[in-house]
């Protein structure tokens, strides 16, 4: 028979404190990563259609990292993000192993205006195949639609990025600024003063040291606040939201 053991009341509560750091750390570093420099295995991007069919793009990339963009008629509007469960990750990889989408012809056309558009694409080893259709995509495409279906209708996705407020650019990414600071501020020291807001450099723009990608925590700051904050501060020159495919 084992007994069961007794800690002092004052190691408990260390204990608890120590598990609860380590699963924030865990939802925080998810936050923190990088989309942009993972590889991607397998994206959905459903379009929209007359009625309200949901709009958003589903990517799943490399060690199980998920992402959930939702853009219109759906309950999750922004950039969201998740850590798949391992064997869920790995039966993924094994269906759109099997299914061979390379079999398959690129694009299906379609008739009915009113369906949404739906694009599935696989990157495997330095290859991608893409197929776009509504109805009359084979039925391995549809099974595999159906499997993306249910891990973006699962629960445990974290925001990383709202959507973009009603008065920014459909293309601005709203927690990065390019900002162009005056001669001699050191990019580094200053966003300093703006931790609070959760700012950090990203990288430098520009051989002149003067442009910086800097981002920052709109959950702290919204936008529109941060960037007029930003603009009235005597060490800048000027500031705007950062482009989707721009740096």
């Amino acid at each position: 028979m084992f007994r069961s053991m007794h800690y002092p009341r004052g190691l408990r509560l260390f204990m608890m404190v120590c598990i609860t750091c380590s699963f924030a750390s865990c939802v925080t570093d998810v936050r923190k990563i990088r989309l942009e420099e993972l590889n991607k295995v397998v994206e959905i991007s459903k379009g929209p259609c007359y009625g309200r069919c949901p709009v958003f793009t589903l990517t799943i990339y490399q060690d199980g990292i998920a992402s959930y963009q939702g853009e219109r008629n759906t309950d999750r509007m922004g950039l969201y993000v998740k850590r798949l469960d391992k064997e869920v990750f790995a039966n993924l990889e094994k269906e759109f192993r099997e299914a061979n989408l390379w079999q398959y012809q690129n694009v299906y056309k379609s008739r009915i205006a009113d369906l949404a558009s739906v694009t599935l694409t696989y990157y495997e080893e330095g290859d991608i195949k893409a197929i776009t259709g509504k109805e009359g995509r084979p039925q391995a495409v549809l099974k595999l639609e159906q499997t993306l279906d249910r891990i973006a209708a699962g629960a445990d996705w974290i925001l990383k990025e709202g959507p973009p407020p009603a008065d920014l650019p459909e293309d601005a990414i709203p927690n990065e600024l390019v900002v162009q600071l005056n001669n001699g501020v050191n990019a580094y020291a200053w966003t300093e003063k703006y931790a609070k807001q959760g700012m950090k450099v990203l990288k430098s723009l520009s051989n002149d040291g003067y442009h910086w990608l800097i981002s920052y925590d709109t959950s702290l700051k919204p936008p529109k606040d941060m960037i007029e904050l930003v603009r009235k501060d005597s060490g800048v020159v000027g500031a705007e939201f950062n482009r989707k495919g721009a740096n």
